[in-house]
């Protein structure tokens, strides 16, 4: 079924139940736009008061009237219906200019209400948008918290690891300390040994033997000696890799407190975001309740004028 349809129903059913004919009524009871609602109503209310008019049209002069016609009443007849109908003609032209400037109004508030409509529905779409910001924003708050909490563990970790290592290389430089004061004994061995060897070649030859004896005691403290020197560089080189284990460890402890406070920058941004989302909507929010106000506002002004649109 047309608009148009709808809407000749739904006046007519409203007509017969009494209600007043208004546009927001018509509206309602066929489903259509404003725009509709108020067109047709036109269309309705202009097909009515040609009915209206047809029927209020001269009717046939009655046969008494025409009896008394022959002494001069037809003159008055004529007289009365010219006046008549000058009334009903200057009423009508009253009734046609205040429904014209009633239809004008109707017309621009429809297109208002149409207009208002719209941008309600832009301002529902950017409320959506707004929330859609702001559940994305606290997504994005909640994987900064978590990136930050295991920014956190990591540097936790690095740090033990890197306490384990300080103690490690401690107890190297402990061991490194004792072969340092065994090679400084070997040394003083040694210096012994040369000293023993040198009052031996001075001594008689009865002393061979001793000499013998301190040679040999000399070898073995040069064994010892080269094995001091083997230790102290294994003690060199485990050092070394120590060394080179807390500058790594290090390393990863500096890597790790950028990327925790990457993560804070990052959580801090979330929140500024999250919190530009809801003024957003609230002020999407509070200009939607701005804009219904103005609905409302206009409805009772249309519910005003309608009866007076009516009785016209």
């Amino acid at each position: 079924m047309r608009d148009k349809e709808r809407v000749f129903q739904a006046a007519e059913a409203l007509t017969a139940e009494g209600a007043a004919v208004t546009v927001t009524n018509v509206r309602e009871r066929a489903g259509c736009s404003n725009a509709a609602a108020t067109k047709y109503l036109r269309e309705w209310r202009d097909t009515k008061a040609s009915e209206n008019e047809a029927r209020q049209a001269l009717p046939e002069l009655p046969a008494a009237v025409s009896a008394l016609a022959e002494r001069g009443i037809e003159a008055l007849w004529g007289a009365a219906v010219e006046v008549a109908r000058a009334e009903h003609e200057a009423a009508a032209a009253a009734s046609e200019e205040a429904l014209t400037a009633v239809v004008g109004e109707a017309d621009a508030l429809a297109a208002r209400v149409d207009e208002a409509d719209a941008e309600l529905a832009q301002f529902r779409a950017l409320l959506e948008t707004a929330r859609e910001h702001a559940r994305s924003a606290e997504e994005e708050r909640g994987a900064a918290e978590k990136g930050r909490a295991d920014a956190a563990t990591a540097a936790a970790r690095s740090e033990g690891e890197l306490a384990a290592a300080q103690r490690s290389l401690d107890a190297v430089r402990d061991e490194l300390a004792q072969e340092r004061s065994a090679v400084a004994a070997a040394e003083r061995a040694r210096s012994d040994a040369e000293a023993a060897r040198a009052q031996a070649d001075g001594a008689a030859v009865g002393l061979r033997e001793s000499l013998a004896d301190v040679r040999g005691a000399l070898e073995a403290a040069r064994g010892d000696v080269a094995q001091a020197h083997r230790d102290r560089a294994g003690a060199e080189a485990a050092r070394s890799a120590a060394e080179a284990s807390v500058a790594r460890l290090e390393g990863e402890l500096s890597a790790a407190r950028d990327a925790l406070e990457s993560a804070r920058k990052q959580a801090a941004e979330a929140e500024q975001a999250r919190i530009a989302a809801i003024a957003g909507q609230a002020q999407a929010e509070g200009t939607a309740a701005g804009l219904r106000e103005a609905l409302e506002a206009a409805a009772v002004k249309t519910s005003v004028k309608t009866p007076e649109t009516s009785s016209s």
